[in-house]
This record gives structure tokens, sequence and C-alpha cells, in this order.
């Protein structure tokens, strides 16, 4: 059968062209004795898999081709892919899916007997057998095997099914083929005697070609001892490994094992080229994310305090569940932050990611009944692992990829759980794809870290998403975050820039570099710690302290991009000519505030990450535009020498004299941002610049400048509607912005007034708000409430008059509860009223105490007690026939119990409370 064609990505056509060049045999046909051999060394989610495919057909249009998959999934995801690249040849696929409806509908026999397939390949091409890893292994002596996932890279013994079928059974024999692609070839390095090095060897597995491909190259050293020791026995099994496992980098393998001694037994490292052959194609993990192909990231270091420390003698178990339980709600949190709607969270144990998924909605729900606006309404949350069917794990991975739960419905945010079974190569698309993955238990080791991370950077092409690494950070009780690079509980970071390391070492060089760049200033880069208070109160200095720090700190970071933009430059990081993104440095984000110089040390940085060489240009324009002028407001017609705003730019020539267009740039960044079209970083980047979105905002934030002005003089923002500063009508700004509706879709204004002052437009009138201000400074000042008398002027207010005004009991009920709780705090009570005790005197003259008093005798005359549920509501009757008055009885009777209220009572009012059966404190 056939599917649709597709077309390659601007990326892949090199790469088939490689491929081709490298494994084309020669002009007289000879075969060398161990075949030709390459690799396709390329980031996961470059499309390997469909390069392969388009290669194969050109080099053996009618051949025998063989691939070599780790797992199951695989299987199907890869010949789907090979049908959509055009190859029609029949298949067959060694392993145990026989009766998958899904590789049926693909047109593909499955068997893991090996007379079988031998039969079935004896014709030889056209034709492409696919294999996992397990068909390597020996079986048992009837040749009936269960070949899926690939666990038993070390088992020992007899040929395994494919190796049978070459050599022949039963009077059939497999032809050998004329081009074996090893997909995710590093689990084919190591020990060169385990079941999977059968690969490598002409004689077993026969192959005039083989195409080695992978993400994540090893490259090993025998370690010193036995084979024994780097195949595990005696170290704890697989994990307990003892070979050096060394990418790229040296320095990512320090905790591998040993790198010297002289060898005990032969390895299959990944730089041995006659074995692997030479790499005939690369493109690294951060040439992918700079060229679009694959998304940008950052990576969440989530800092999460544990309540209390657990001590040494703890049941591991109940530790593992409390810190799944704070890593729930702390997702859940960050999730909100940023902006993910669904995330990957991947277990090395099944158990955590079972209970992982069937908790997670639970705990949403009971942090949305405490927040609704901040927790999503509608969770899903699945778990997969290595039991689950091939059919069922399709399933659920398209629903989780479409958001949608197990009815179909659309969710807030999803979550998928799983424990080993989503590493390798498996692509998961839909309408709302991966937003990132979570790394929810420390112990995978580099290889495991790229692949997983592979799985949050696919996109679509032109998407531009940022994909989120998320390593939890599990803080112990008063362990200090500066001290870092001393402590165990971030191991975690620690694995994860290894991994990155481990598939390209640029992506932790550049974090290196920028950091650096951003000096000695101590910066809050992002509050998420779920048991931090939203909202702190921090008076003037420190926030003015905080804005310097963040100025400096900001200046500092051009320098780092200027610096690592000249690294890029001396390494000739990517061709000009072929990249479509600007290059989208990784971005280290710690929840909790930390000093630069120690994030430098820990490998982690802050970096700009425009998304395009264009919008570089015009981004850099504005840099350099405000750095001039102080400010961002840029003339439509503003025009720039292009050469001076491309300094920073890796990919620019300095001597160039052209001009840049800056006024049309800045006013397209407008308009984007007005459509919506406008990416959020973008706009947070352009916002750190001071960025002017429009012309009324040009006027807002001239006339806000002159509000806080007055704030600074009066302590207020209810001026008089005359009130002007420096010729600013800043009263007539303040009265206009107070109408109902004048803020609307301007959430951000509402914000920036309250920053200044949080009472700014009080449920009452101005005035009023302005006379308590001046009274409540005097009185704060150790000014006497009894001087204040008729004639006491502040700023023209009469406040004496004000305040006996207010004690005018007409007055005084006339009030909201909110203005009398003001004034009481004051000590501004209305003037007594001898009625209140006989309760048959007009109600609306009675003092809210003397209203109190009579809800509470008459609560305590029906139920007995004295003890009111704050929430509880009194209906008072004075008088018979009289209708009944509400009285928020349980509400006025706390604060009665507060101390400020408590200390202003008179003996009068403490004697009558006593009396109805009050206890105060």
């Amino acid at each position: 059968m056939s599917g649709p064609r597709l077309r390659l990505h601007p990326h892949q056509p090199a790469a088939v062209e490689a491929i081709v060049r490298g494994l084309e045999l020669p002009a007289d046909g000879r075969v060398p004795d161990c075949g030709l051999r390459g690799q396709l060394v390329s980031a996961t989610g470059t499309g390997k898999t469909i390069t392969a495919a388009v290669a194969a057909k050109r080099l053996v249009p009618h051949g025998m081709i063989g691939i070599i998959v780790p797992t199951l999934d695989l299987i199907a995801q890869t010949v789907a892919q090979w049908r959509t690249a055009g190859h029609t040849a029949p298949m067959v696929a060694v392993c145990s899916l026989g009766d998958d409806p899904y590789l049926e509908q693909l047109d593909v026999r499955c068997t893991t007997h090996p007379t079988r397939l031998a039969l079935w390949t004896a014709g030889g091409g056209p034709l492409v057998v696919i294999a996992t890893y397990a068909s390597l292994v020996g079986q048992d002596d009837d040749g009936e095997a269960e070949l899926g996932v690939a666990s038993s890279e070390d088992a020992r013994g007899g040929p395994g099914v494919l190796e049978q079928a070459l050599r022949g059974t039963w009077g059939q024999r497999m032809p050998p083929f004329d081009l074996l692609i090893i997909d995710e070839a590093h689990r084919s390095s190591g020990d060169a005697a385990k079941a999977w090095a059968a690969v490598h060897d002409q004689d077993r597995i026969p192959a005039k070609r083989r195409l080695y491909m992978t993400a994540t190259p090893r490259l090993w050293q025998a370690p010193p001892g036995s084979a024994e020791q780097e195949d595990g026995r005696g170290r704890g099994g697989r994990r307990g490994r003892g070979a050096a496992v060394t990418p790229k980098s040296a320095a990512a393998a320090e905790s591998s094992g040993p790198k010297s001694g002289t060898p005990a037994g032969l390895v299959a490292s990944m730089d041995d080229v006659r074995l692997f052959g030479p790499v005939l194609h690369e493109l690294g993990l951060m040439e992918a994310c700079e060229r679009g192909i694959l998304a940008g990231f950052e990576i969440d270091v989530l800092e999460i305090r544990e309540w209390g420390d657990p001590g040494p003698d703890a049941d591991p178990e109940l530790v593992r569940g409390r810190r799944l339980a704070a890593l729930q709600a702390a997702l859940l949190t960050h999730a909100d932050a940023v902006g993910a709607r669904s995330l990957m969270t991947f277990h090395t144990r099944t158990l955590d990611a079972l209970a992982f998924a069937r908790a997670l909605p639970e705990t949403a729900a009971e942090l949305r009944a405490t927040d609704p606006h901040t927790y999503p309404k509608r969770v899903g949350a699945d778990w997969l692992c290595g039991e689950h069917p091939a059919a069922e794990r399709r399933e659920v991975l398209a629903r989780f990829a479409d958001g949608l739960d197990e009815e179909g419905w659309v969710v807030d945010f999803g979550i998928l759980s799983s424990c080993r079974v989503l590493g390798e190569g498996v692509d998961i698309r839909g309408t709302r794809g991966v937003d990132g993955v979570v790394f929810a238990d420390p112990r995978c080791s580099p290889v495991e870290i790229v692949q997983i991370i592979g799985r949050g950077l696919r996109q679509n092409p032109g998407e531009g998403k940022v994909a989120r690494l998320i390593v939890p950070v599990f803080l112990h009780p008063g362990e200090d975050p500066e001290d870092m690079m001393a402590s165990s509980s971030y191991r975690p970071v620690v694995a994860l820039l290894q991994g990155l390391r481990a598939h390209d070492e640029r992506a932790v060089e550049s974090m290196v570099l920028a950091a650096r760049g951003a000096g000695g200033q101590a910066t809050g880069v992002l509050a998420l710690d779920p048991n931090r208070p939203e909202e702190e109160d921090r008076d003037a200095d420190d926030d003015v302290a905080s804005e310097d720090a963040a100025a400096e700190a900001e200046e500092q970071d051009g320098a780092g991009d200027a610096a690592a933009a000249d690294d890029r430059r001396r390494k000739g990081a990517s061709n000009p000519e072929m990249r479509v993104r600007k290059p989208s440095e990784p971005l280290l984000r710690f929840s909790l505030p930390r000093n630069p110089d120690v994030i430098a040390a820990f490998l982690r940085t802050r970096v700009l990450y425009p998304d395009s060489e264009v919008w570089l240009a015009g981004y850099n324009a504005l840099r350099h535009w405000v750095a001039d002028h102080g400010d961002a407001r840029v003339p439509l017609d503003a025009v720039v020498p292009l050469g001076a705003t491309a300094r920073d730019a890796a990919d620019v020539d300095e001597s160039t004299t052209e001009t840049y267009a800056l006024g049309a740039w800045v006013s397209e960044q407008r308009r984007a941002f007005k459509l919506g079209a406008l990416k959020a970083w973008r706009a947070e980047l352009l916002d750190e610049l001071g960025m002017v979105w429009s012309v009324a905002d040009t006027r807002f934030h001239k006339n806000l400048a002159a509000a806080r002005a007055y704030y600074d003089v009066h302590g207020t923002l209810a001026a008089p509607r005359d009130a002007e500063v420096d010729g600013v009508r800043v009263g007539h700004f303040l009265s206009n912005l107070r109408r109902t509706g004048a803020l609307a879709g301007y959430p951000e204004r509402e914000k920036d007034l309250r920053a200044i002052d949080k009472d700014w437009n009080p449920g009452w009138p101005a005035d009023w708000q302005r006379a308590y201000v001046y009274v409540k400074q005097l009185i704060d000042d150790g000014e006497k409430l009894e001087v204040l008398l008729p004639g006491v002027t502040v700023f023209g207010d009469d406040i004496g008059t004000w305040i006996t005004r207010q004690q005018r009991p007409e007055v005084w009920d006339a009030l909201t509860d909110r203005q009398q709780e003001l004034l009481e705090g004051l000590g501004i009570t209305p003037k007594a009223d001898e009625r209140a005790e006989t309760g048959d005197g007009s109600w609306k003259a009675l003092s809210a105490f003397d209203k109190a008093l009579a809800a509470l005798r008459q609560y305590v005359e029906r139920e007995g007690t004295a003890k009111v549920p704050r929430g509880h509501v009194e209906h008072v009757v004075l008088a018979d026939g009289a209708d009944p008055v509400e009285i928020r009885l349980g509400v006025a009777l706390s604060n009665l119990k507060s101390p400020a209220r408590r200390a202003k009572l008179t003996d009068h009012q403490r004697a009558a409370l006593t009396e109805a059966g009050l206890e105060l404190p």
C-alpha cells in the first residue's frame, strides 16, 4: 500500500545526499569485506527515519532492506513513515504483533519464527524487514519468542531469529541485506560480546551497506578488570555498568565510570570507523534549534521546599509519596505561570507513574477549590508502561497529543506519565502536542535524558514553540539555594545538564558564557516556589534597590549576549544561509532568586532568544536606540545605521553601512501585539526595553509618572479633581480612570496604579479617602486625636471638621462597614447614644457596637451560648411588628476580639459584652 507523500524539510536533502555518497558502491561494484558503513548523527526529532527512507529509495530501490529498532512502538511508527516516504515494497516485521490491526492496515506481515521469516524473504528484494534488537538475542529451541521491547541486550547464547534466517533453516534462507539501517545505534555500542553487537558482525548479519543512526553517539573505553565488570555482573546489574560511557564531551561522563586502564575485553565504540563507519552527516541539537527544526527550550528548575525533615529512619516509600504529591501541586502552579497545557512526566518506577497519573485529578480539584483562577478545571491524566498493549499505547498517545480525556472532552491541562516506554524515537504530535517534559525521577542515564528531551522538542514547521524541560528539586528544610554547588538536592539538574552536553556541548557552553556576563548582581529569576506567598509586602526602599539591580543585570546580560555571539562567530556555529532561526540558546530558570556568579559556576544562565535573524536585527536596533536616547519612543520615520545595530549579531558584517527602518519595525511589533500575533516572550523582551505599545500608552505613562509624584507628596492617589503636578492634570486623569469600565481591557494599567496606591479607587468618595489618609499620617506620626480639632488643615483640607462630622450618628450609619472599621482603627467612634441600652430608640441612631451588642443578646437568649460562627448573620427585631434587621454578628464579634479593636473598648462596653456572655481574650 502507499500513503500520502511528503516533502522533505529544508535540512533533510543535504543529509540524504551525504548518505547516498557515503554508501554508494564503487564503480566496479565490488563490496568491501565488511561492507560499506556510515553514521547519521542527528538530534532527536530531526527526521532521521524519513531521511533514511528517502536515501534507501535512491541507494537500493529494488533491494533487500533491513531496519533494526529498539521497541515495538517504533516498528509501527517506522513502517508508517516509510510508507509515507513512498516505500510500497512488501514489509515483514520480526516481532510478536501479528494481531495488530494497525500493522495489518499498513500491509505488514509479522513473525517470530526464523523458518517462516526465511520463507517469506527468500525471493529477495524489493523487500523491507524490520525487527527489534530483541531479534538478535538467542531464542528458545522452537524458535518462537515474544520479540518486543529490547530489554535483553546482555543476553548471551545461540543466534537470534534474524541470524538463524540468514544462516538458513529447513531448506529456506534469507538473502543478505543490500542495506541494513540500525536505528538508535548507540544501543549496539559498549560490550562487543553482547547479543546486540551481532549487528556489527558481517559473518552473522551480512549486509552490503550499514547505516547507523543516533542522536547520542556513545564513545567507550574498556574499564580495568574483567569483561564481567563491564557487563555489570557483580556491580548491581545493568544500572551498575562499569564501562566508561564517554559522549562527545569527555567531561559529560564524569560519573559513568573509569576512563583509563588496560582493556579487559573488546568494546564497540562509535568512534571506531571499522565498526560504525565515518560520520556521513551531523546535525547537533543547538544547530537544530537555531534553524527552527526543533523547538527552543527552557530548563525550569522547580525548587520545592519540603515541609519537614523526614529524618534518617523515615520510610522511603512515604518520602516518595510526599514528594510526588508536592510535585503535583508545584507542576499545576508552574503550568499556570508559564502557560503549559500538556506535560509528560517520566519515572523510573511503574508504580510511581501510575500513582502520579491517578492522583493528579484529585490534587487539581482540591487546589482549584482554593483558587479557581489559577488551577485548571478539567484535568486529564493517564499513564503508560511496557505492559500496555501497543494499540492501547497508540490510543493514549493520540488522545494526549490532541488534549482529550478518555471521554473525548477537551481538557484544560493534560499529563501523561510513563515508565521506560516513551523514550527513544516515539513521535508525539497532535492538535496540542507536548509543551514540555518533567524529569520526575533523577535516576536517568545521559542517553535517556536526551531521548526524553526529544519528546518535548519536536514541533511543526514554523511553529516556533518553546519547550519546557522541568526538573524538580526538593530542598531540605532550611536549605539555602545559594549553596547549590555543594547540595545533593541539585543532582537532578546536574544530570540533565550532563545529558544535554552529551547531546551537544554548545547547549551548556552558551549557558556558561551568558552567566559569566551577568556580573555579580543578585537577581530573582522566577518566583515559582509553591510554598512561597503570592504577594509579599516590601517597603519602597527594597523595591528601588531591586529595580536598580535588575537594570544593572540587564546591561550585563547584553554584554553576555555579545560574548556568546563572538564565540559563535569564532566557532562557525552554523551556515547563515541555511539558518532560518536566530540562535535559540537554552534558558535555565531557577524558581528561587540566585546570584549570577553562583549560577555561572553551576552552568546556568539566562539568554535572550529571538526567533529569526530579521527580528533580531530590529530588536538590536531598538536596544541601541534605547541606550542612546534613554527611552523606546521611536518615531515612525526613524532610520538607523544597520552596522551599529549588528555588533552583537553573529552573522551580520560589522562593516556594513546599510540603514535600518527602525520606526517601521517598531510599528509592525505594535500591530502584531494588538492582533495577538506577537509571541509572549518577544513581548517580554520588548517590555524590558520599555517598549511603547501605543500612543495612548505614552500618554498614560506620562500621567502615571505625575500621579506617582503626587503620591510621593500626599501619600494617596485620592487627589482632588483640580490637582496638577508639573502641568499635568493628575486629578482629572485619576477621576476619569475611576469611572466604571474605564480600565476594561487594560489590566496592566490597573496593576500599575495599584502598585502606587492599592486604595487608588476606593468604594467611597475620593475626598473621604484623602482626609482619612491625612488623619492616619498624623496619628502614625504621634499626634493625638484629641488635638485634631476643627480648623486643623492638611494641604488645605480641614481634617478636624471632617473628624467631627464622621462622629455624628447619622453620618456614621451612612458609612460602609469598611469605612467604619478604618475609622475605629484610628480611634474614631460615633458619639455615644443613650438609647442604645433601652432598645426602644431609633435603630439607625445606634452605633455599630450597639447593633452588634443587641444582636449578641438576641443570639444568646435563643441559642444559650455566645459562640457565634464567623459567617453567622443575625436578624434583630427591636420591637413587635418591626421588620428584622440583618447584622453580620460573626464578623462583628471576630473584629471585636482583635487586639486593635479590643484595646479601644471602653470599660462600659467590656462590661456589656461580659454581661451578654462573651468572653474577651
